[in-house]
């Protein structure tokens, strides 16, 4: 398998953790939704798209049918999966009667995206990453804020995909074992939302490192076990000018419109954004919220 195609994704079988199968590319993930009669869903277009013969034994075993949860994957070179998007698939085709194709072709799944989605420049990012993930801080720096929001996304699905599949971990990660004290946040490119949490997800564990995509998360960090010892260390964070000039009332207002819009995609709407504005400038509750967890912050 791969011989003849570049494996660039799979897709992983929710209940079992097989692998379904490979293919070349995904069209779909931009969370596109369909209509039909009064039925809705997102589509997802497997490009040459093969099955793993482990997976269909399974299917001929159980006579299950495609309806499933599934995760569609980003791959390495190696084929091991760096990044997951979850994806209900609603079709009931059984492939154990009509039986699976023998080569690489092209299929539709019809179901729905959940929550996550991903743009072009997603992909764009991703392509590098299958490659190599960062080596260098501040590689996002040039990005403009949808940009750094799309990083953001990436830093967040790699860590969450790496964690849940212990990917190529015998032992716990260096991110869970880090027992350093101090940390130092560069604050150069600190200049919206989405840049704080790229900056303080490399000020803890390195290039590329994540530390929590928004408020609530980076919270639950703050409990330990994501690279830091719990919340109590030290933060050098250098031009803490940056930020306090640019985290203000609106930054903040700007990412939750921003998620609001999102939410807009989903097939099944939620109730409440992720996290109300709140009538302070972002910068004071972000050192709000570490200073009373309990980490020391040095301005710099």
């Amino acid at each position: 398998m791969g011989d003849r195609v570049t494996l660039n994704y799979s897709i992983l079988d929710g209940e079992s953790d097989l692998t379904i199968g490979y293919c070349r590319k995904i069209v779909g993930l931009n969370g596109k939704i369909y209509e039909e009669e009064d039925h809705l869903y997102h589509k997802i277009e497997c490009k040459q798209f093969v099955f793993c013969d482990e997976f269909k034994e399974y299917v001929v075993k159980k006579k299950e049918s495609m309806n499933r949860l599934v995760y569609i994957c980003i791959v390495d070179t190696d084929k091991n999966p760096i990044g997951r998007y979850p994806f209900f698939i609603f079709d009931k085709t059984y492939y154990h009667k009509i039986g699976f194709p023998e080569e690489f072709m092209d299929i539709d799944f019809y179901g729905s995206l959940d929550h996550e989605f991903a743009n072009d420049k997603e992909i764009e990012i991703w392509n590098k990453w299958r490659i190599s993930p960062p080596v260098q801080i501040n590689e996002w720096a040039s990005l403009d804020l949808s940009e750094r929001r799309v990083w953001l996304k990436v830093v967040k699905n790699y860590y969450l995909t790496k964690f849940s599949t212990n990917y190529k971990l015998n032992k716990q990660s260096d991110s869970e074992t880090n027992d350093k004290d101090h940390f130092v946040l560069d604050g150069t490119n600190v200049t919206d939302y989405p840049s704080f949490f790229c900056a303080m997800g490399e000020a803890i564990n390195g290039p590329g490192g994540y530390y929590g995509s928004d408020i609530n998360s980076m919270a639950d960090c703050l409990f330990g076990g994501f690279g830091s010892p719990g919340p109590f260390f030290t933060l050098t964070w250098k031009n803490y000018d940056v930020a306090k000039k640019h985290l203000d009332k609106s930054a903040w207002r700007k990412q939750v419109n921003y998620i609001r819009r999102l939410d807009n995609k989903l097939l099944y709407k939620p109730e409440f954004a992720f996290e109300e504005w709140v009538d302070t400038p972002l910068i004071e509750a972000l050192v709000e919220l570490l200073e009373e967890k309990g980490v020391t912050i040095v301005f710099d």
